[in-house]
């Protein structure tokens, strides 16, 4: 069995971060399980609005780092859990704050 080669820039640390999703003026509310510096895996409810290539606003409750809000885009959808890719640094470490 082979292992599928590592495409991340940035490694992932586990998050449990309340998130909303915002697609369009739908919102989302979910779980953020994974977050890099660049991006956040998502958990939410199932829906047609978030498509591959769709950009949303995502607001992040974290008690580590407090609320922030940044930009996604859809990058990977398996079923309730969605992989997003943000356009701005997502701040997990003290020197990533904006």
């Amino acid at each position: 069995m082979s292992s599928v080669p590592e495409r991340r820039r940035h490694p992932r640390i586990p998050v449990s971060w309340p998130v909303r999703l915002w697609v369009d003026d739908e919102a989302l509310l979910g779980r953020a399980e994974d977050a890099s510096r660049h991006g956040l895996w998502v958990t939410a409810p199932p829906t047609t609005s978030l498509k591959l290539g769709k950009v949303c606003w995502i607001d992040v409750l974290s008690e580590e780092f407090g609320s922030f809000t940044v930009a996604g885009e859809v990058r990977h959808i398996a079923g309730r859990r969605v992989g997003l890719e943000t356009t701005r640094p997502v701040p997990i470490g003290g020197h990533d704050r904006a």
